[in-house]
């Protein structure tokens, strides 16, 4: 005989069953919660909880309220109502936004209070009122935000047990509801900020103390000078797990190195700043992480903040927001083993900025040199180095692959498209590239289409080389397609399963309407080789199918 299930069992099986866990979110079933909600008493605690917990906007903090103290947004901009708000932007993003019709009562504050004591995730997202979205986003009102969470709010704090907070709005106005929501409750936060003003940065400096339990802390680029605070409060944290953090200082980093729970750390390198490390000194921090990420406006300040790290982390992400001539990116992809462990990374993702003049490209071309000490990853599984500029050859590319044995996914010189002749791999060297990798899902070669009946591959209009069943995905780069069958019969011999091409972003500033559409009509063509390539493959299916195979 089955022992029988206390009732608090059966509810908990009932819940567990109507929210479901992806990814470690929790994505309940809120239509099943709601009515739950309305059933019995017993229901209705455990179904607000989980209602209320993970809130993604903040515009349903006011759904508890009486109807009469909240305003209804505007759900379609008739021209009457276009006219009262006068065409601006912001006027018709807020008409879309939830405001207080009135002072709210003590009653509407214990309604209030009852609700928001369940909330344990919260979400500020990035308020731009160009964008076409933000026009139609039925938010939260700047002045109903402050009088729930500002400064003049009910006095209790309004989220006692919340765990998460993500603030990407990056104007100032709303934070003193930002110093309302942060408590010692926290374990995850998230800060962005715009410009970093004086209110903002005294805020931070505060949160080491104010939040002792952090184990997730992340916030956009600061200022330099916000720099100091952000190494001073970050000592306070043993429990860290994830941190993204702008550039700290040596103790700072030899306090985060002794952390055993961090596992992913991402530095962002503002301009003007400086290590202040001696440059005949031998002091180093050893980091051992899954994850080491660094973002700076140029390559000198990143290797500058890289000189004292020795990183042993499964995945490596350097980004430099400005475009860099050859001399530095040289000096940066020659650096890399001096601070990586190259027994251990397997992921590589090396990004720079476009220059805004792409008509010098050759300050930015790269030759197959320049990745000659890359070659000592031999573990890489992941290189992305798309947004390099490189001229090579198929003997160059060959020699590079033969390093990484084990890549799963390789990207290079695929992200813009310059505009200008320079060396690519042909489809002789993408065959050699797919011999020399079983392993490879995902490739992306700037690809030189241009000699495609010359592949000792390619005979009779069939491709008869080695065959790659597990890619399927292509960035063919600035690649022409002059012949969409020739190509797809090509393509589908040597990668059956391939759903998927894509070329590169259009790299050139020109207000000649012809370029713009000869582009379009380049990326239309591989669209046809995507499809013919599907094509072959329905049919193949429909073969077998038929065959009794």
């Amino acid at each position: 005989m089955h022992a029988c299930l206390q009732i608090s069992e059966i509810l908990r099986m009932i819940f567990e069953e109507v929210t479901q866990v992806t990814n470690s979110v929790v994505r309940p079933s809120y239509t099943t919660l709601y009515h739950l909600a309305v059933t019995c008493r017993a229901f209705r605690g455990p179904a607000l909880d989980i209602l209320w917990a993970h809130i993604l906007t903040p515009d349903v903090l006011v759904l508890c309220l009486p109807q009469d103290a909240r305003s209804q947004p505007i759900r379609e901009l008739t021209l009457e109502s276009f006219d009262q708000f006068e065409c601006t932007p912001s006027r018709i993003a807020a008409a879309f936004r939830v405001r207080l019709l009135r002072p709210l009562t003590d009653d509407d504050w214990t309604t209030f209070r009852m609700y928001a004591r369940r909330v344990r995730s919260l979400t500020f997202e990035e308020y731009n009122v160009e964008s076409y979205s933000m026009m139609r986003d039925h938010g939260l009102h700047d002045s109903a935000a402050l009088a729930l969470l500002g400064p003049s709010a009910s006095s209790p704090p309004p989220f006692p047990l919340l765990r998460e907070l993500y603030w990407y709005d990056k104007r100032d106005v709303l934070l003193p509801c930002l110093q309302r929501c942060i408590s010692t409750t926290l374990t995850r936060l998230v800060i962005h900020s715009e410009l970093w003003p004086s209110a903002m940065v005294d805020l931070v400096a505060g949160l080491g103390k104010a939040c002792p339990k952090i184990k997730e802390f992340r916030c956009s680029m600061p200022t330099a000078s916000a720099c100091a605070m952000l190494s001073d409060f970050v000592t306070c944290w043993d429990d860290l797990e994830i941190l993204e953090t702008g550039a700290v200082n040596v103790q700072a980093l030899q306090h985060l190195a002794s952390l055993k729970k961090l596992r992913e750390l991402k530095i962002l390198v503002p301009e003007d700043y400086s290590l202040d490390l001696d440059p005949t000194s031998t002091f180093s921090v050893m980091f051992s992480l899954d994850k080491f990420s660094i973002t700076a406006a140029s390559p000198e300040l990143l290797l500058a903040f890289l000189v004292p790290l020795q990183i042993s982390a499964r995945s490596g992400h350097l980004t430099v927001d400005k475009a860099s001539d050859v001399f530095y990116l040289d000096r940066l992809l020659s650096s890399l083993t001096e601070h990586f462990n190259p027994n251990v990374l397997e992921s590589l993702n090396v990004e720079v900025d476009h220059p805004t003049d792409p008509t010098n490209h050759a300050l930015f071309e790269l030759t197959a040199s320049a990745f000659r000490n890359i070659r000592g990853f031999t573990k890489l599984t992941n290189l992305d180095l798309s947004s390099m500029h490189v001229s090579i050859t198929d003997g160059e590319v060959l020699d590079l692959v033969s390093a990484w044995p084990k890549i799963e996914h390789l990207y290079l010189d695929t992200a813009w498209d310059w505009g200008v002749a320079h060396l690519k791999v042909t489809f002789h060297g993408l065959a050699g590239i797919l011999e020399r990798c079983p392993d490879l899902r995902s490739i992306g070669v700037n690809l030189d289409t241009s000699a495609l009946h010359d592949s000792p591959a390619y005979v009779d209009h069939r491709y008869i080389g080695i065959t790659r069943e597990k890619v399927t995905k292509l960035n063919v780069g600035s690649a022409e397609c002059d012949d969409v069958e020739a190509i797809g019969n090509f393509l589908a011999g040597m990668c059956p399963n391939l759903i998927h091409i894509s070329r590169a972003s259009f790299n050139v500033d020109s207000d000649n309407p012809s370029i713009h559409d000869e582009w379009s009509e380049r990326g239309e063509r591989w669209r046809e080789v995507e499809g013919f390539i599907a094509q072959k493959r329905g049919e193949q299916c429909v073969g077998l199918y038929t065959s009794g195979v």
